[in-house]
């Protein structure tokens, strides 16, 4: 087992790991957004690695809080390969994040998960999280 910073030659595992959850992507936009995020500290995507395949990712955000001593971790990505979901690797990539957060002297993290995904609402609530009231979000279309 090995957890390690994604690169962009992990983008096909990636992708077929975001289309568990439900998200289409292309490779190519994929690629281009591994890169965006190459050395920047306030993004990660972490692989889990397991004889050399990449069985799982996590995409990790920092962000500093104005009105709190510590900073905050968004965990926007968090995917396991379907027959490895009851092995410990969701846990593992969790754990490795709350060891990152922690270095990063951070206070919370929060993970927005969407209502029709209730078992990973229970992996979420076995961690430790807690339901967060309200969450917003506004679609914006730009390019045109």
């Amino acid at each position: 087992m090995k957890i390690r910073n994604a690169t962009y030659h992990d983008a096909p595992d990636i992708k077929m790991l975001l289309e568990i959850l439900g998200y289409k992507t292309t490779t190519s936009i994929l690629i281009n957004q591994l890169e965006a995020m190459f050395d920047k500290d306030d993004h990660q995507v972490f692989v889990y690695e397991l004889r050399k395949e990449i069985i799982g990712f996590v995409s990790v955000h920092f962000m500093t809080q104005l009105a709190f001593d510590g900073g905050l971790v968004f965990i926007s990505y968090l995917s396991v390969k379907e027959e490895l979901k009851d092995q410990g690797v969701a846990t593992a990539l969790e754990q490795f994040v709350v060891e990152w957060a922690k270095k990063r002297k951070c206070d919370r993290i929060q993970v927005h998960c969407m209502d029709w995904r209730a078992p990973a609402h229970q992996f979420y609530i076995q961690q430790g999280y807690q339901g967060y009231p309200k969450y917003f979000s506004k679609r914006l279309i730009y390019g045109d």
